[in-house]
């Protein structure tokens, strides 16, 4: 379970975006004080409909933010949630490795280092990385496969029905397995989309365009009822304002090494981890003799009944 943070934490430390948020805010400040300092005489001057023109630029721009916002997170969540299954169909092929295949130890060994290895192939081309000597356990790989996944995913399939073919593993075990491949090469295609459709450049523009009419326009009305009060009222305005947009920009391709992207090393590293322990943990299966069954195994599997409850 994961702790709770403490109560400091919602202080300090200040959020990500923080080394860029800070010199809007700067701007902002500066611009509000040369405003208080210099146009409080045409203050008197400003059209009567100026007021009603920034209240509907306020709502029309509180529109835009939400609809950014949650547009952004949902492309954070989505990553998050094929990064989960990844993570899942890794531990499938590992575990189906350990008990329904009767592969020597050097094939056991290679698949491992395949399964494994799919994850940092994948996190690595997401960012830009697509070579397969980056890989852990094919640093040597002579091979340059224009896709590293399923370059991966491929020796797995062909894996797998070679040990069909052998003997090594059953009909329904080889399905399986190939299920699994085959899911992790769907999590791929999904992260890919993720990662390289754009958010539409005019919803950008029209966003950008808002909150620099209210930067520019809200020290005037803020400053005309509010006195000297205004700047610190205008810089608190553009912290959040500026700084939600900042930060759908920084999560809305959640694979990158910013702070507020999603750990794939670590997720990397826990499937490489949990790989390596359920096949260390397994009985290493014979080499020799008739394939076990998968539904032998899942028959074996004891069950739970109403009357032992």
């Amino acid at each position: 379970m994961r702790a709770k943070p403490k109560l400091r934490v919602w202080i300090w430390p200040p959020p990500p975006i923080m080394r860029r948020l800070w010199l809007t805010i700067l701007i902002a400040t500066s611009y509000s004080l040369a405003v208080y300092a210099f146009g409080r005489g045409l203050l008197g001057d400003l059209p009567g409909w100026s007021a009603e023109f920034g209240l509907v630029n306020g709502l029309v721009l509180g529109v835009l933010v939400g609809v950014r916002t949650r547009a952004a997170f949902d492309r954070w969540f989505d990553g998050q949630k094929l990064w989960t299954e990844v993570t899942v169909h890794s531990r499938n092929l590992a575990l189906k490795l350990a008990h329904l295949v009767r592969a020597t130890t050097t094939d056991r060994q290679l698949a491992g280092a395949l399964i494994g290895g799919f994850s940092v192939a994948l996190m690595n081309r997401l960012r830009g990385e697509n070579r397969l000597a980056t890989v852990p356990g094919f640093e040597s790989d002579l091979a340059a496969p224009a896709h590293v996944p399923a370059f991966l995913a491929g020796r797995l399939h062909a894996l797998g029905a070679r040990w069909f073919s052998e003997g090594k593993l059953d009909l329904p075990g080889l399905w399986a397995w190939e299920a699994n491949v085959r899911a992790l090469m769907d999590a791929v295609g999904h992260c890919e989309r993720v990662a390289q459709t754009p958010v539409p450049a005019s919803f950008h523009a029209l966003l950008r365009h808002g909150l620099l009419l209210s930067l520019i326009l809200a020290p005037w009305h803020l400053i005309h009822a509010l006195g000297l009060w205004a700047i610190p009222v205008q810089a608190l305005i553009i912290y959040f304002m500026f700084g939600i947009e900042l930060t759908a920009e920084e999560i809305e391709n959640p694979f990158g090494n910013d702070a507020d992207d999603l750990p794939l090393q670590t997720y990397c590293d826990a499937v490489r981890r949990d790989v390596a322990e359920i096949l260390a943990d397994a009985d290493t299966p014979p080499t020799q003799g008739t394939p076990t069954s998968s539904a032998a195994v899942i028959a074996a599997v004891p069950t739970v009944t109403d009357s032992e409850n």
